[in-house]
């Protein structure tokens, strides 16, 4: 994992603030780094809602989808959009399936939630993430 982290501070994924703190993961960079790196192709998703991002969702293909941590209580009655990462990794009957890293522990691995749920914590943002053929 430390050398995972070196390679992508040192690819400009994150930036590291003199105080310590650390910005949230940089798209474009990130998605220079996997493809050199790994071979993954990747494309930036913008301004797009989930209800169309998720088409692309295939066999082979996740999103990192831009959501807001509280995520993890759907019941959250405003939630904010985007500061927070999850990999969508199927997309079925309206249903978004995802991992959540920091989800709780019943619902980390493979949390599932209704795609019109799922949107009110969706940034409209991500990145589509293909593996190598």
């Amino acid at each position: 994992m430390g050398e995972l982290l070196a390679q992508a501070l040192d690819w400009g994924c994150y930036v590291v603030e003199p105080s310590g703190a650390v910005q949230g993961l940089i798209y474009r960079p990130f998605m220079a780094w996997v493809n050199a790196q790994f071979g993954f192709d990747c494309r930036l998703v913008e301004r797009t809602p989930i209800h169309e991002s998720s088409r692309q969702v295939r066999p082979g293909q996740v999103l990192i989808a831009s959501v807001s941590p509280e995520i993890r209580d759907p019941a959250t009655p405003e939630p904010c959009r985007g500061g927070h990462l999850v990999l969508v990794h199927a997309v079925h009957g309206g249903v978004v399936r995802f991992h959540n890293p920091s989800g709780y522990t019943h619902n980390s691995e493979s949390a599932t939630l209704p795609m019109r749920v799922f949107q009110r914590f969706h940034a409209d943002r991500g990145i589509l993430i293909t593996r190598p053929s």
